[in-house]
């Protein structure tokens, strides 16, 4: 099982979970109690559906999941980030979480 520890980039707190092989990231956070977002984009975002971005989080080892999507290269997403609710976990990773504005 994939191990994933989370650092909130705002608030400096730390987590580590496991998550099943090809969980998606954004859901298995919000299981966990995690905070994917940043400020009032807790409440104004698009629920997972990849449209507003702001689900961004900094991912590394990028081996350990799935390549970019479509909604990734539509909103820019540089290398070494990936939007959470498009991203499938394959091996243990570190994130740093409460990026976008």
């Amino acid at each position: 099982m994939p191990k994933i520890t989370v650092t909130n980039a705002e608030t400096g707190e730390s987590k580590v979970f496991k998550v099943g092989y090809g969980a998606n990231l954004r859901q298995a956070a919000g299981y966990q109690d995690v905070e994917i977002y940043k400020g009032m984009n807790t409440y104004l975002n698009c629920r997972g559906m990849g449209m507003c971005g702001k689900c961004l989080v900094e991912v590394e080892p990028m081996e350990n999941v799935d390549p970019q999507t479509f909604f990734e290269r539509r909103h820019k997403v540089p290398a070494n980030h990936k939007l959470s609710c498009r991203t499938k976990v394959y091996g243990d990773i570190k994130i740093k979480t409460a990026l976008q504005d």
